[in-house]
Formats: structure tokens, C-alpha cells, sequence
């Protein structure tokens, strides 16, 4: 994963958490991060399971569009919907369904929001190895102030073409990633 301790590497035992697959790992991530009625901004168009992540979690989702051709991230149209009320925002970079790669600019206007309205963001870069263009991925958690407040999932399908193995992960602070596997205890306790 791209999350990594001060000392380059994630502690293993507490820094990262093994899911049946990343949708999973959305599903336990939000469960174990959210309080009945916390807010959660979705970027539209999405995966499916989100809005199903969000419902399960008792969340409550806010919701800003991609618009194309560009699917640029639109600061006045984040302006509109993040404030200190959105407990957790969720992200797809490589996003799914378009194939946008987010831009530096955009990703540090993400954490921008992030920091300012002491935000947690679940940063789902299951396509980190999947883009097109020469686009560069830039992992969220890399940025200035966001290691400490971003969660990075992703899964072997994808990268390595194993879709039915349903092996995903949760990568980050050791506070955030103990959410996500205290849900992940009840929900389906082991991952082969």
C-alpha cells in the first residue's frame, strides 16, 4: 500500500487491516468509522456499493457530480455540501465508472476540505495500477497533512487480475484502521 508509517513501512499489526475484497472493506470501513446520522460525501458517478456502505453505516450521503467530458472536481460545487457536519468523505482515484485519474490540484483541494473541516477521508485507489495517458496516480495519503486522517483501500483483483480471490486491504493510521477491523470481526472475521 501507498500509506506508510515514519518508519517507510506499515506496521503490520496495526496498520493494516485484510478484507474479503474492497468492497468490504468500504462496507466495514464506514460501519466502524460512522455514528448513526454522520454525513458521508459521495463523488457522483460512483461504485454501487457506496450509497449501500453509507445506508448500512446509518450514514447520511451528500453528494457532489462529476460532469463530463472532464469529470473535473468542481471547488464551488464542494463548497456547497463540505462543511464540518461531513464526517467522512469517500473517494474513488482511478475513479470508477469514468477512468478519471484525479489531478495533484484536485487531490490537494480534497485534502484542503479535509483538513480544514477535520474531515476523514476513505480513499478507495483499488485502479492505483490501472491508468492511462501516462495520468499519474497520486495516492491522497501522500499529501501534506492527509497521512494522519486517510484511510487507503484496495484489493489484489484488480491489480492482479483475481477478482474472485476477494482479497482487499485497509491501510492507514493504526486509530482508523482499528475501526474498520472491529467491524470487519463481526462481518466476516477471517479472510483466507
Amino acid at each position: 500500500s501507498n500509506v506508510i508509517n515514519r518508519a517507510g513501512k506499515p506496521d503490520a499489526t496495526t496498520e493494516i487491516a485484510v478484507t474479503s475484497g474492497c468492497t468490504e472493506a468500504i462496507a466495514t470501513t464506514l460501519i466502524g468509522l460512522l455514528n448513526p446520522g454522520d454525513t458521508v460525501l459521495l463523488i457522483e458517478p460512483f461504485y454501487d456499493s457506496y450509497p449501500a456502505s453509507v445506508a448500512m453505516a446509518s450514514g447520511a450521503a451528500r453528494y457532489v457530480t462529476l460532469h463530463p467530458p472532464d469529470f473535473a472536481l468542481d471547488e464551488g460545487a464542494l463548497s456547497n455540501v463540505w462543511d464540518a457536519s461531513v464526517r467522512v468523505a469517500l473517494l474513488n482515484n482511478p475513479h470508477n465508472p469514468t477512468g478519471k485519474v484525479f489531478t495533484r490540484e484536485e487531490l490537494l483541494l480534497i485534502a484542503d476540505f479535509a483538513r480544514r473541516h477535520d474531515t476523514i477521508v476513505v480513499s478507495d485507489e483499488v485502479y492505483e495500477n490501472l491508468t492511462f495517458d501516462g495520468a499519474p496516480h497520486i495516492p491522497l495519503a501522500s499529501l501534506p497533512g492527509m497521512r494522519d486522517r486517510t484511510l487507503t483501500l484496495s484489493s489484489a483483483g484488480k491489480t492482479f487480475s483475481c477478482t474472485g480471490w476477494k482479497v482487499g486491504w485497509v491501510t492507514g493510521p493504526a486509530a482508523l484502521v482499528a475501526a474498520t477491523q472491529a467491524a470487519h470481526q463481526f462481518t466476516t472475521f477471517c479472510t483466507p
